[in-house]
């Protein structure tokens, strides 16, 4: 199973584990931090805000990845405006059912933030993070709790307007990696290391990284401030960003034996190979977003 494919199966072995073992899951059964909203968009095929119109009465088989047995229902969302994606008037999505191909439960609810299968229903408007089904052209799918943002949320708003504006960055990497500020050139490097460094589906190909964008991606990195107190998420800070690279000797790069000298040590490296490090990627559609995008 590739690492895609374990973070698409991540909710049926956490429920599992909820099921087996109740001790375990209380401790793990609380309030867990959605990942940065420019993260989300980051790993998401398409971003839609739209309303669902009609949800499928019966279930299939959600084949995310060999071996799938569990049970997919598909929504038929009325798309208002596409934040990232190629766009169209209305999307099929697919959301794991609750209820296990034999019968029984497999998965909950989202009772708290963070927890459980998200469910979708007819009328429901909402902001969609969206993965494309491996084998159903057709079809993308949710399956994360926080690939749903609800419209009676009250993060929709602010939420829905930064998936924009993250997702434009997303489709213009250069002139993202370019932008005055320091936070959103690092958010930029973020986003765009996530997607790259994220496999998709089994046996995934990898391909160069235009030398220019890998060359803004090493400096922006070198010019963050790898001590700000602003962007203390563990996915976002630069430390965690420059590991992401997967760097060996083979680059240049020895680790440090003293800790409290890889940042300095880090960001000579970054100097030094900026231009002339070959940076790979995993091969996915190119982001982008249509003409106009507000939603409403």
């Amino acid at each position: 199973m590739s690492l895609r494919s374990l973070y698409l199966a991540a909710p049926a072995l956490f429920a599992a584990l909820a099921f087996s073992a109740p001790v375990f899951a209380l401790r793990i059964a609380g309030p867990i931090a959605p990942p940065p909203v420019a993260l989300r968009v980051a790993l998401a095929d398409a971003v839609v805000v739209g309303k669902v119109t009609a949800v499928a009465a019966d279930t299939e088989k959600a084949g995310l990845f060999k071996g799938d047995e569990r049970l997919l229902r598909i929504a038929t969302v009325k798309v208002e405006s596409t934040l990232l994606g190629k766009g169209g008037r209305e999307i099929k999505v697919g959301f794991l059912s609750l209820q296990a191909a034999g019968g029984g439960v497999v998965g909950r609810p989202i009772r708290r933030p963070g927890t459980g299968y998200p469910q979708l229903a007819a009328g429901q408007e909402a902001c969609l993070f969206l993965t494309k089904h491996p084998t159903r052209k057709d079809v993308y799918v949710i399956q994360n709790a926080n690939d749903v943002i609800d419209k009676a949320s009250p993060a929709f708003k602010s939420e829905t307007q930064e998936a924009k504006r993250r997702g434009k960055a997303l489709a213009e990497p250069q002139t993202a990696l370019k932008a005055k500020s320091e936070e959103d050139r690092l958010v930029a490097v973020a986003m765009l290391l996530h997607r790259y460094k994220t496999p998709v589906g089994d046996g995934p190909k990898t391909e160069a990284v235009p030398a220019a964008e890998s060359k803004l991606i090493l400096e922006a990195l070198a010019e963050a401030d790898w001590t700000a107190k602003g962007l203390r998420n563990n996915q976002l800070n630069p430390r965690a960003l420059f590991n992401r690279l997967g760097l060996t000797e083979k680059d240049g790069w020895t680790q440090p034996k003293d800790f409290t000298q890889f940042p300095d040590q880090a960001k000579k490296w970054l100097r030094e190979y900026a231009g002339k490090f070959k940076m790979t990627r995993y091969v996915r559609a190119k982001a982008e977003v249509p003409p106009a995008t507000d939603p409403e």
